[in-house]
């Protein structure tokens, strides 16, 4: 129950910080792998924990690239985030993965992370296309980004050992 008393104003907060565009969809897993709170782009908080089951709807909201960091690097200027996942790790190490819009062609926004990454003291190395290696504090990344569209890419950013 203690795990609900934490979740509900965390969903609150989230569906509170935003403006009324596409949205962003959070989910939070437990240490079981199941999900014990999700919030999806149309305002639906859901939320499963032992003794407490059910879903609200709130207005939505919208992350954007000022709203985000991991290790003191933020996401690419004027990006917005589409799906937002975090998982306690089931005994083994979190991660958080977010999936992002950018409004850059993605060789641009790979360059800008590039940077902005070796700026913010984590090692990074291209391979395969994907920018992958590790924070600041030692935790492994993975950056994959992809065209979207006319000037704008879509990027998955992974981290694990949070």
């Amino acid at each position: 129950m203690k795990r609900t008393l934490l979740i509900l104003p965390l969903a609150a907060a989230l569906a509170a910080c935003g403006n009324e565009g596409d949205g962003t969809s959070v989910s939070i897993k437990g240490d079981d792998g199941n999900t014990v709170a999700s919030v999806g782009k149309d305002g639906r908080v859901a939320i499963k924990a032992p003794g407490f089951e059910g879903s609200l709807k709130l207005p939505k909201f919208e992350f954007g690239a000022d709203n985000f960091e991991v290790d003191g690097l933020k996401l690419y200027p004027g990006s917005t985030i589409a799906n937002l996942n975090v998982e306690s790790g089931n005994g083994k190490e979190g991660s958080v993965k977010v999936q992002f819009d950018a409004p850059a062609a993605a060789a641009q926004v790979q360059n800008w992370f590039r940077e902005q990454m070796q700026s913010a003291g984590f090692t990074v190395d291209l391979k395969d296309g994907v920018l992958a290696g590790k924070t600041s504090d030692g935790s492994p990344f993975t950056l994959k980004l992809a065209p979207a569209g006319d000037a704008t890419s879509r990027g998955t950013l992974s981290v694990t050992g949070t």
